[in-house]
């Protein structure tokens, strides 16, 4: 009888453990993903009829930053600029280089190098031309790091923007 009684025990404690271990294995699988520290908006501005400046504008959680457009010469391991690229398409050309608003130059004691920083926001442009009438989607994608005392390198996101261009486009 006492026999019967430690097999009982030992099978109670086995579905105890298999419940447990699997209520604690799909609380693994269901969280909710980490809240990101970076907020995208983009948006279109039309400058004339062929011509719209494309805007990525990155609101930063306190205490967080990312990281310039411009690559720090020899740190491409320690260091992920934000990049943003677009599909190549015969209806539109970039106009000009990718620019944002002004970094803030920091010394970074870890890579013995000085990194450009976006704190709080930031804005990043590109000019495009129309070269048909009528309606274009541009697409790409965006990348980006954000640190605070450590750092992530969120998945790329990837955008569109539906432009409208003129007759006057077509050259």
């Amino acid at each position: 009888m006492f026999t019967m009684i430690i097999k009982t025990k030992n099978i109670a404690f086995a579905i105890a453990f298999f419940f447990f271990i699997s209520g604690y294995m799909k609380g693994q699988f269901t969280q909710p993903a980490p809240t990101s520290h970076a907020q995208w908006k983009l948006s279109s501005k039309k400058i004339n009829d062929c011509e719209y400046d494309l805007v990525f504008t990155v609101t930063l959680e306190k205490g967080w930053h990312t990281f310039s457009i411009n690559k720090v010469k020899d740190a491409d391991l320690e260091v992920f600029p934000t990049a943003i690229s677009f599909k190549t398409d015969n209806d539109f050309t970039l106009v000009g280089n990718l620019t944002e608003t002004k970094p803030t130059p920091e010394f970074d004691k870890t890579i013995n190098k000085t990194v450009y920083l976006h704190y709080g926001n930031a804005v990043f442009t590109q000019r495009v031309k129309l070269k048909i009438s009528g309606n274009i989607k541009i697409s790409g994608r965006y990348e980006y790091q954000v640190c605070n005392e450590v750092c992530e390198k969120p998945p790329y996101k990837k955008f569109d923007f539906d432009l409208k261009g003129s007759a006057t486009c077509i050259k």
